[in-house]
């Protein structure tokens, strides 16, 4: 044993009395959290029933039932002679169906712990944060910090990130500090020229941007794209009428993680040359390609006539809110106009965490980060296609998020159950247009390891409910059941493994 009994009775095991579920379902949660937070570890050995039992002030049956669903449900390992061991993370999709016990005691245990959510594609904590100087970001602070262009540091630091990290020359006087990229789109769509033309997008595409331009009666019209990024063609035939905006994410897609060729860049600057449309170029995701290679320059580098928006939620954290546009004139004024009749002026404070945050930004801690977010995206790519055969992904080139292809018609009833099992996801329906791309989830793997691999084991478990239930609707009921016969929704159950 590893550990005193006042460890296991306090560390493991303490606080038992006040969670939900019957006494022994008590513990055996108790056990699973500390094993979810690396305090108990596999090859570890478990205190004897009636050692345990006295120590935590529980019945030796109720500690024997415990252990009984714990070992049943692979949580625990018994050694003839030698006693009992942990295992290791429980793993739903392992057991055959028929072991109901532990199915329902496990799936009971993940109904009380947090919520695992991929569905919000951003840092999860601040863990990852490069080095900055609290103490000089608030002397930074002074006079009544209420300038809608921005304060000048914050200004004077995106424009060197952009100049030396995204390969885009910018000078502070070209820039615009929002309350994120969202507040940004929200901006534009009301400063070039509302009421008129249309709104040209991919699909799938980010899920704010309708938000970011209702109100502002443009139609919006989707454009096919592939892996090498929106088509230049079909954006050009979209956009015949007068007064059209184009949205690219060409670096980072947003879900589909694809990066745009040079060649496409270089085609859509022409267009954007040719001022048939304005295109509005996101970067928010630009920093963050994931293989290695460097992207290709911008496409607002190969055009002064387009303008680019970005953010720092999705390579600092989304909580501080700061995002930013880089426009030329006439349009910078018009947007200042806006945005000091919005809300005067982005908040102050954090302005200055943000420009000492990007400060402290360096090529060796940006190559860590992406190393670190590939790892995670191959992780949950691994533990998907283990657990999760039916689902087609195709891991991303840049960004935080996998976008995942299901056998079905919608995903909007599966990603309800995945809820109840513990885990949120955003179905495809938040980022298409079109229709054509409800069969998918967009999951981000920015969470630690550890998270992740207990995200996959609740969506399997998901999955299998959901398998069965399809495969229980009578086939005349349309539109709740995708084409397949009963046998295959039947391998799908047992394909979730």
């Amino acid at each position: 044993m590893d550990q005193d009994l006042s460890w296991w009775a306090e560390v493991v095991f303490g606080g038992w009395r006040d969670r939900p579920g019957p006494r022994y379902q008590r513990l055996a949660t108790a056990l699973l959290d500390a094993i979810d937070r690396g305090e108990l570890r596999p090859g570890a050995r478990v205190p004897a029933e009636r050692t345990l039992a006295a120590a935590v002030g529980a019945s030796r049956g109720t500690v024997v039932a415990c252990f009984e669903h714990l070992v049943a449900a692979g949580v625990l390992r018994r050694r003839q002679g030698s006693g009992t061991y942990v295992a290791g993370r429980p793993s739903w999709a392992a057991r055959p169906a028929a072991s109901s016990v532990a199915t329902l005691l496990l799936r009971r245990m993940a109904a009380d712990r947090e919520t695992v959510d991929l569905s919000v594609s951003a840092p999860g904590d601040l863990s990852h944060l490069p080095p900055a100087d609290l103490t000089a970001a608030w002397a930074a602070l002074d006079g009544h910090g209420l300038d809608p262009a921005g304060l000048p540091r914050l200004r004077e630091q995106v424009a060197c990130h952009l100049s030396e990290h995204q390969q885009l020359p910018t000078e502070a006087g070209q820039l615009i500090i929002t309350a994120g990229a969202q507040e940004a789109l929200w901006l534009l769509g009301r400063a070039l020229q509302p009421h008129s033309g249309t709104l040209v997008t991919s699909c799938p595409t980010y899920p704010g941007l309708a938000g970011a331009f209702a109100g502002s009666r443009r139609a919006i019209v989707t454009v096919p794209g592939d892996i090498a990024g929106d088509d230049p063609g079909a954006i050009e035939r979209a956009s015949r009428t007068p007064g059209t905006v184009a949205y690219l994410m060409p670096t980072g897609h947003n879900p589909a993680g694809t990066v745009m060729t040079t060649v496409r860049r270089q085609s859509l600057a022409a267009i954007a040359d040719a001022r048939r449309v304005t295109f509005i170029e996101d970067l928010a995701l630009a920093d963050l390609m994931l293989d290695n290679r460097p992207p290709p320059p911008p496409v607002a580098a190969f055009s002064t006539h387009v303008v680019a928006i970005g953010s720092v939620s999705k390579l600092l954290w989304g909580g501080l809110r700061v995002g930013w546009i880089r426009a030329g004139e006439p349009l910078r004024t018009a947007l200042l106009a806006h945005k000091a009749a919005l809300n005067l002026a982005t908040a102050a404070p954090s302005q200055v965490l943000a420009a000492q945050f990007l400060a402290g930004i360096t090529p060796d801690w940006l190559t860590a980060h992406r190393e670190a977010l590939a790892q995670r995206r191959d992780h949950l790519a691994e533990l998907l296609a283990a657990r999760l055969p039916a689902w087609r992904v195709q891991p991303p080139a840049a960004g935080l998020s996998l976008w995942a292809e299901l056998p079905l018609d919608s995903a909007d009833t599966f990603a309800h159950v995945a809820t109840r099992h513990g885990v949120t996801v955003a179905a495809g329906s938040t980022c298409c247009l079109d229709h054509r791309h409800h069969h998918y989830i967009r999951l981000s793997f920015a969470a630690p390891p550890g998270t992740l691999e207990l995200a996959a084991e609740r969506l399997a478990a998901a999955w299998e409910i959901h398998a069965q239930n399809l495969a229980a609707t009578p086939p005349g009921q349309a539109g709740r059941r995708p084409a397949g016969t009963r046998d295959q929704w039947a391998g799908m159950v047992s394909g979730a493994r």
